[in-house]
């Protein structure tokens, strides 16, 4: 499994959860993915931006996307 997919799976976990330190969850597994990605995050930020609107796509119950998107929003945002 690459490790796009890999991140998908843990924000997919993360989505379903109402864990109160989600939102440090997601973006540590978002640095974690990143960090892998040295010289191309905004490539990566918009590779994961395209994952998660295929995983929105597939509308399955109790799945919340929200913080996960506005994450990668927010670090698309830092770099222009």
């Amino acid at each position: 499994m690459d490790k796009l997919q890999q991140l998908i799976e843990a924000l997919r976990v993360l989505a379903r959860t109402q864990e109160p330190d989600r939102v440090a969850l997601v973006e540590e597994a978002i640095d974690e993915y990143l960090n892998d990605k040295a010289g191309i995050v905004r490539l990566s930020l918009e590779r994961l931006w395209n994952a998660i609107e295929r995983e929105e796509a597939d509308r399955r119950a109790f799945e919340d996307w929200r913080i996960a998107r506005e994450c990668i929003h927010s670090r698309l945002r830092r770099l222009t």
